[in-house]
């Protein structure tokens, strides 16, 4: 809109310049040539009266200038004569008065403060007199004025047409482009079935069209295809580790008739058959989720019972201290509608996380947050850097623990898994500080609202 409207403006100022300056020199020619032609008729009747009647040369004088609207300066024999006394010869400048005193005919325009002046210089040397008729242009000015006010008029419509025609053309030609957009934006949101429409607006569009749903279509097949490897991997090998996990216990059976290396190796392989097998029950799960195969079980629950019944529940489960849960008065009696045992999953997930990476979880805190309540979990760890704040829950990222596997255990999917339950529950999920100076963990939840 800006560049057409001021493209537009730049057009019409630079017509209407070229305009206004050609009509003003073509009306001012024109005013001249007729003002011109009158001072010889004037001339030539002065002429006449000075030959056949000179005592009334000053009433024709007058005449003259009453009816052509201009002032007349005689020079009679080196005697200036006016019936405008307070007229000075002045008025005529010297370069006129030398091109008429050599007997040629001269012209100027002039400008002064009371406007534009055209003068006409005509000698008589039959009569030994210089004719000076000064001819006002004002009224000339008053027209041009009002062409200029309609050139300036034009040239605003034109601005404004041009914005409101930049306006169109850009919403025409950025149609497709903000369709792509939403398009785009509702597949990154998960929905792969959506495509753009076919349209008929170009072959440029029908190009990209076809290129983007092309594009969505081998990029939904690749997904399915990872998917179902991950799953059928996962699945395959549930077998194999459920007899490896029995034999390790078999093994842990009869742990003291085994050599102490013998020993220090079963507890190595207990250790890597569990972290095995959590491995792979979380890709089990998250194979699920892509494919949109886990079914909620939703219910209208008390939030803050529901958070205790859950921490003590993990708590047991893990063999961790039980944290501290703080809940505001006002949100006691306050709902949600969850999955309870995803939201379970969700408490487990973290609590083990800062079990294994901060010390342990610290306090878990309820309060309100508009339609929303937010369940924070602070841990004793020394918190999270900027820089790993969104990557810590991608898939399979460990941060610095991924460094030292003798300190640390872990698959890498467990805050993945908290996201993607979190979501599922159309709840956000983000990691912030604690005012302890661990890492917190906010999660929103919408609220249910019921009537009184």
């Amino acid at each position: 809109m800006l560049i057409f409207g001021l493209g537009t403006l730049a057009i019409s100022c630079l017509l209407g310049t070229l305009t206004f300056f050609g009509v003003r020199d073509v009306l001012i020619a024109q005013q001249q040539q007729t003002d011109l032609q009158q001072s010889y008729v004037n001339a030539a009747l002065i002429r006449n009266t000075i030959f056949t009647a000179p005592l009334t040369l000053n009433n024709v004088v007058s005449s003259i200038e009453q009816s052509a609207g201009s002032s007349l300066l005689l020079d009679i024999d080196g005697q200036w004569q006016t019936p405008n006394a307070q007229r000075p010869a002045s008025d005529v400048s010297l370069s006129a008065l030398r091109q008429v005193s050599g007997d040629h005919v001269t012209t100027e325009t002039r400008m002064n403060a009371a406007g534009l002046d055209f003068v006409v210089g005509i000698p008589m040397p039959a009569v030994q007199t210089r004719v000076f008729e000064v001819w006002q242009l004002n009224g000339l000015e008053h027209n041009l004025r009002v062409l200029l006010a309609v050139i300036a008029s034009a040239a605003l419509f034109t601005s404004v047409a041009g914005a409101a025609g930049g306006v169109w053309v850009s919403r025409r030609a950025v149609r497709p482009l903000v369709v792509v957009s939403d398009t785009a934006a509702r597949i990154a949101g998960g929905d792969f079935a959506t495509r753009l429409p076919t349209t008929h607006a170009g072959s440029e569009v029908e190009q990209l069209t076809e290129s983007f749903n092309a594009m969505v279509d081998q990029l939904v097949t690749r997904l399915e295809r990872d998917a179902r490897f991950a799953s059928d991997v996962s699945h395959e090998l549930r077998s194999p580790l459920t007899t490896l996990a029995m034999t390790a216990s078999i093994l842990e059976a009869h742990r003291d008739e085994l050599e102490p290396a013998a020993q220090q190796s079963l507890t190595l392989l207990s250790a890597e058959i569990g972290l095995f097998q959590g491995l792979v029950e979380d890709l089990i799960e998250l194979s699920r989720s892509d494919a949109g195969a886990n079914t909620l079980t939703l219910e209208v629950l008390p939030f803050a019972e529901l958070t205790r019944q859950a921490v003590r529940s993990v708590t047991r489960r893990l063999d961790v201290a039980e944290p501290l849960v703080e809940v505001e008065p006002s949100l006691e009696a306050a709902r949600v509608l969850v999955d309870r045992r995803r939201f379970e999953r969700i408490i487990a997930n973290l609590i083990d996380n800062a079990q294994r990476h901060a010390g342990g979880a610290v306090a878990l805190r309820l309060s309100a947050e508009g339609a929303h309540v937010r369940l924070n979990i602070d841990d004793a760890g020394a918190g999270v850097s900027d820089a790993e704040k969104e990557r810590i829950f991608e898939r399979f990222y460990r941060g610095r623990a991924a460094h030292d596997r003798t300190t640390v255990r872990g698959t890498g999917l467990g805050l993945s898994l908290v996201r993607e339950h979190v979501r599922s529950l159309d709840g956000e999920i983000r990691v912030t500080t604690s005012p302890e100076g661990g890492a917190r963990f906010q999660i929103d939840l919408p609220l249910v609202e019921f009537p009184s």
